[in-house]
């Protein structure tokens, strides 16, 4: 018999175990060691792939050399809106929209013009221009000649600053047509040339009065009659037509008076 032989047996198989693990462990690290290196491979080529694709996007010609501001720096920098674009380029914009775009700087919406201011009946156009200009219109409406001068019969001026615009187109196919028409350029040259300073400043401030929506009643008297009475306005009105050549009948015709 041998003695030995029974404990050789257990020590060949845990060498050859031993053995088997040591090769296992070895293709592990060959196997990670791969993983690694496809890993690493795939992350270069992914870089390479990406520094390519920014120098063809990237204005600028170094991609590495470009840089960035963040987004609060870049949105101080932008300049407005209105700054940026130029009115050409605005132009077909703004006819595309047109009334459709709510009222802006940039589109502005044309509103009507007010409505005019009508002048009252007895304040029409000065087409005489001169004393003599209008002593011929007088004349060629029937005025007498005396002398040098010439002598008319005029409304009187309580009921001319008193006409209303439907009282004077009733007049206008009747005989008081002409008397209201002559007594107009009267009153009108009168306000123009020869009442207090001759140079018309109450008549102007009266027409400004006017636009500017004062009531009429209220403009006649702070501009027209002047703190005067419309006696008194009638008394200095004849003196100066007087004056003028020109000598003025009032007549009444029972019609409204304007009321100071």
């Amino acid at each position: 018999m041998h003695p030995v032989a029974p404990s050789c047996a257990p020590v060949a198989l845990v060498d050859q175990t031993e053995v088997a693990r040591k090769r296992r462990q070895r293709k592990m690290s060959r196997a990670l060691m791969l993983t690694r290196l496809l890993v690493l491979g795939a992350a270069v080529a992914g870089a390479a792939l990406g520094v390519a694709w920014l120098k063809h996007e990237s204005p600028h010609p170094v991609a590495v050399d470009a840089s960035r501001e963040s987004p609060l720096v870049e949105a101080r920098s932008l300049q407005p809106l209105l700054e940026t674009a130029s009115p050409s380029q605005l132009a077909p914009y703004a006819v595309k929209k047109g009334a459709a775009e709510p009222e802006s700087p940039l589109f502005v919406v044309q509103r009507p013009p007010a409505t005019p201011v009508v002048m009252p009946v007895w304040l029409v156009a000065d087409g005489a221009g001169s004393a003599e200009r209008l002593r011929q219109i007088l004349r060629d409406r029937g005025a007498r000649q005396m002398g040098p001068a010439v002598r008319f019969a005029m409304l009187n001026v309580g009921e001319l600053l008193g006409m209303t615009e439907k009282a004077w187109s009733a007049g206008m196919e009747t005989a008081a047509s002409s008397e209201n028409e002559a007594s107009a350029l009267l009153l009108t040259f009168y306000l123009h040339h020869l009442d207090r300073a001759g140079d018309g400043a109450g008549v102007r401030a009266f027409r400004q009065a006017l636009e500017q929506r004062m009531q009429r009643s209220r403009a006649v008297r702070e501009f027209i009659l002047a703190g005067r009475s419309v006696a008194e306005f009638e008394a200095e009105m004849g003196r100066l037509y007087r004056d003028a050549g020109i000598e003025l009948h009032f007549t009444r015709r029972g019609g409204v008076v304007f009321q100071p």
